[in-house]
C-alpha cells in the first residue's frame, strides 16, 4: 500500500494517508475531477476531506507518476481502459476516448481514475478444495460465478496456487497449470514479473486472448488444468469444447449473481446446458464467501451456506 500511495501527488497523498484505518479495508480509490477522493470498501463508501477537490492537474500528475511520464509505454493497456502498476494494482481510466479504424486507441483529457487495490488472501480457497477434486484425485471442470467485488479473481488465484503446489487435506500432489490471464488481474504481471503467487507449477499467459491461450497451452505447455478469467464471449464455446476434447480440465470465472443469472448470457447458457462444466461455485456479495456448490451431473446443490 505504501508503494501505491507514493504514486499519488502530494495533495491527494496527504488526503488519503489520513484515512489509514479505512485503507486497510479499501478495495478501490476513486479519483474524479471536481469531486473529493472516494474510498470504497466491501461494506461502505466514504468521501474523504470534502474541502479538497480533485482537479485536472491532480489527475495528470498521478497518471504521469503511474506511467513514469512515459504514457506510450503503457499504450496497449491504456487501449483496454486501464494500466497495471507495481504491486498488481489496476488503474481504470475514464475520459475522452480516441478511435481510429482499428478501434479504441487511447484517451485524452483523462477525467477520472479508479485504483483497484490488489490483495492476496492466502488460503481463501482451502475450504472449497474438496469440491474441486474427484474421488480419483482428478479435477472437476468448475465455473466460479460471482457479482462484482465478490472475490472471483482472488479466489481463482488461490485455487491456482493450491492446485499447482499441492495440498494435504484432502491430499493432492499438485499439477501443471496454465493460467490464461487475459486482463492481467490474476497474476498481476508488472514489468514481466508476477506480483501475485499463483504456484510453482503454473505457466502464465498474461494479456493473452483466451482463444489464443487455450490453443497455445494445449499444444505446447501440456497442462492438466487451464485456469481462466471471465467466460461469456462468442468464442468461448469452441475453446472450452476443444480443451475438454483434449483431456484438459478447466476452471474459469463468470459474472453473475446466480446460475440463472449467468444463463442469461447466451454463450454461457450453451456451455452450461451442454454440461461442459461439472460444478459451479456461486459466490456471495460478501467477498470470498461461497454460498453454494452446484453439481451439474446430479443437478443439485451439494453445498449450501446462504447468508
Amino acid at each position: 500500500m505504501i508503494n501505491l500511495l507514493n504514486h499519488l501527488n502530494l495533495k491527494i497523498k496527504n488526503v488519503v494517508s489520513k484515512a489509514e484505518i479505512i485503507l486497510k479495508e479499501a478495495v478501490e480509490i476513486r479519483l474524479r475531477i471536481n469531486s473529493p477522493v472516494l474510498i470504497k470498501t466491501t461494506k461502505r463508501n466514504l468521501f474523504l476531506d470534502e474541502n479538497i477537490i480533485i482537479d485536472k492537474k491532480d489527475i495528470d500528475d498521478i497518471v504521469g507518476n503511474f506511467t513514469k511520464n512515459s504514457i506510450h509505454a503503457f499504450e496497449n493497456e491504456i487501449n483496454s481502459g486501464y494500466i497495471t502498476i507495481e504491486g498488481g494494482h489496476r488503474v481504470g481510466i475514464c475520459g475522452d476516448c480516441i478511435y481510429d479504424q482499428s478501434g479504441l486507441k487511447g484517451f485524452k483529457n483523462i477525467t477520472s481514475l479508479n485504483i483497484r487495490i490488489a490483495r492476496e488472501f492466502p488460503g481463501c480457497s482451502d475450504k472449497t478444495l474438496k469440491y474441486l477434486l474427484t474421488p480419483d484425485k482428478n479435477i472437476y471442470n468448475t465455473l466460479i460465478i460471482g457479482p462484482p467485488l465478490s472475490g472471483k479473481t482472488t479466489l481463482i488465484r488461490d485455487v491456482a496456487k493450491n492446485l499447482s503446489d499441492g495440498f494435504k487435506n484432502p491430499y493432492f500432489e499438485g499439477c501443471d497449470i496454465t493460467l490464461i490471464d487475459e486482463r492481467g488481474e490474476i497474476s498481476a504481471v508488472y514489468n514481466g514479473v508476477p506480483q501475485m503467487d499463483t504456484g510453482r507449477r503454473t505457466d502464465v499467459l498474461s494479456y493473452c486472448r483466451k482463444s489464443d491461450g487455450f490453443f497455445m497451452s494445449i499444444r505446447a505447455l501440456s497442462p492438466k488444468v487451464i485456469i481462466s478469467d471471465e467466460l461469456g464471449s462468442v468464442n468461448d464455446f469452441e475453446i472450452v469444447q476443444y480443451a475438454l476434447k483434449s483431456g484438459v480440465k478447466i476452471i474459469a470465472t463468470a459474472h453473475g449473481f446466480s446460475l440463472d443469472d449467468v444463463k442469461r448470457n447466451i454463450y454461457l447458457r450453451d456451455i452450461i446446458e451442454k454440461k461442459f462444466f461439472d460444478r459451479a461455485f456461486i459466490l456471495s456479495k460478501r467477498p470470498l464467501k461461497v454460498n453454494e456448490v452446484f453439481d451439474f451431473q446430479r443437478n443439485r446443490v451439494i453445498y449450501n451456506d446462504l447468508d
